[in-house]
């Protein structure tokens, strides 16, 4: 229904920031910040009191605009957001974030009752809404920071979609995929979700061209069988992660104070997620991490993992962490065990796990061994551990036969290293479309997630 208003929400050509301020105190002025250093379309600043904000000419009222603005940013006291959007919808704008909170979410006595005016405003107009009580969105690719959070625009262009109903974790999230190399298409903070929530935000990113994956936050929703069957829908051409808060009681009645949220029952909740065919995430490193090889490698069609380590220390964790995701250690051929005893000398470790401790410093040898197991058809998925000993110049890393492995099975890589050392061996293997990660314990969790969708794919 929305459709039309959410791809102008995401690619405007021109933007109005209702409170836009030079006063560095105010988040008007944050959000002119976001916007000037990222869009490359037209800013018009509105500020009654201002005849210029960011140097550009500031207008006092939606009227004097010269053009009817594809998004407006609305970051005015709450008192006044119903007379000025109406204003913009009388203009003809149909796309808006409103980040001014004060609605549903707090304990204002009037505070449900505005949120149900501006719904019934906007619905008239079949308009669309983020927020209010949201830090924005930003369209990596389409270069749009339409948030308070000029930051945020730092982060790697990629094509995960992220929506989450709170702004906090999006603003942990980042910094978090900065480091670890993540990269988005989209994020998108749903706040009070006036007339956008989980299911119109599903249904637009099924057919987003720049995303791949869809990671989702949850809190709670009004409509959850929709946001399900929505999830049902296009699961099986994009894998969707979700993470779901409010376990326990504390953080379910948090949510109604956050973001006006109706969490619901987690473990029920959680159980419909896998059913109708989201890969279910606990924690936010596992959210991201998975939505990262989600989008990135083939799915893992059965349970047998092979792991391969530099240092046996790595790849007892792997394999600890195997058992404990439900998958098993894979039992190689005849042909591949006849061939590892021919290659590696007997102070190695020949079966799976395999370690290359002591041939380590023998980047050919490491790269046959890795190419060897990835042929083998007793093999699911490869766990690689690789962690900078010695010096980079005795140490290589086989990258071109980590990435001609992974085109044969799907792989995941734990690449531990000291700042400075092996960042540009990281973006070679993530170039070649491998995921990378800093512990053997995500590396092998994200095989699980592949293998989640493997299962989801495999369903009637």
């Amino acid at each position: 229904m929305y459709a039309v208003h959410l791809r102008t929400l995401f690619n405007p050509k021109t933007v109005a920031v209702a409170g836009a301020t030079d006063n560095e105190e105010k988040m008007g002025y944050h959000v002119m910040k976001s916007l000037v250093e990222s869009f490359d379309g037209e800013i018009y600043p509105l500020n009654p009191g201002k005849n210029q904000v960011f140097g550009m000419t500031a207008y006092s009222r939606v009227g004097d605009l010269p053009v009817t603005p594809d998004l407006a940013i609305i970051v005015i006291p709450r008192e006044k957001i119903r007379d000025v959007l109406g204003e913009f919808l009388d203009r003809g704008t149909r796309a808006f974030v409103i980040i001014t909170s004060g609605f549903r979410e707090a304990e204002i006595p009037d505070g449900g009752k505005l949120h149900e005016e501006l719904k019934s405003l906007v619905e008239k107009e079949n308009a669309v809404v983020i927020g209010p009580n949201t830090f924005g969105i930003v369209n990596v690719r389409s270069r749009l920071n339409a948030s308070f959070t000029p930051a945020l625009f730092k982060v790697k262009s990629g094509n995960i979609a992220l929506v989450s109903q709170s702004g906090g974790i999006c603003h942990l999230i980042a910094p978090y995929a900065m480091k670890e190399g993540i990269g988005f298409s989209k994020i998108i903070g749903l706040g009070n979700r006036l007339n956008v929530d989980f299911p119109e935000m599903l249904e637009y990113l099924a057919g987003d061209d720049d995303t791949d994956c869809i990671a989702l936050y949850i809190e709670g929703t009004e409509n959850p069988r929709k946001m399900l069957e929505k999830i049902y829908e296009i699961c099986r051409s994009k894998p969707v992660v979700a993470m779901k808060s409010g376990r326990f009681r504390k953080a379910d009645r948090a949510s109604k104070s956050h973001t006006g949220s109706m969490a619901g029952d987690y473990r029920i909740f959680v159980s419909a997620l896998k059913q109708y065919g989201a890969v279910v995430a606990e924690t936010l490193e596992e959210l991201v991490s998975f939505a990262k090889a989600l989008s990135m490698q083939k799915p893992v069609f059965g349970d047998r993992v092979a792991v391969v380590s530099l240092v046996a220390g790595l790849g007892m964790v792997a394999c600890d962490t195997v058992e404990k995701c439900g998958m098993k250690l894979a039992r190689f051929s005849e042909d591949t065990r006849h061939q590892l005893f021919e290659l590696l000398p007997p102070y190695t470790i020949r079966d799976n796990p395999v370690d290359l401790g002591f041939v380590a410093n023998d980047v050919d040898l490491c790269g046959k061994v890795i190419e060897l197991i990835a042929e083998d058809e007793n093999v699911d998925g490869i766990v690689l551990n690789y962690i900078y000993s010695w010096s980079g110049e005795f140490l290589k890393v086989p990258v071109n036969s980590i990435v001609r492995a992974a085109r044969q099975k799907p792989m995941t890589v734990c690449l531990n290293y000291p700042p400075g050392t092996w960042n540009d061996v990281r973006e070679r293997i993530e170039e070649g479309g491998v995921p990378v990660y800093s512990t053997p314990e995500i590396a092998v969790k994200s095989i699980w997630a592949l293998r989640n969708y493997g299962r989801i794919l495999l369903r009637e």
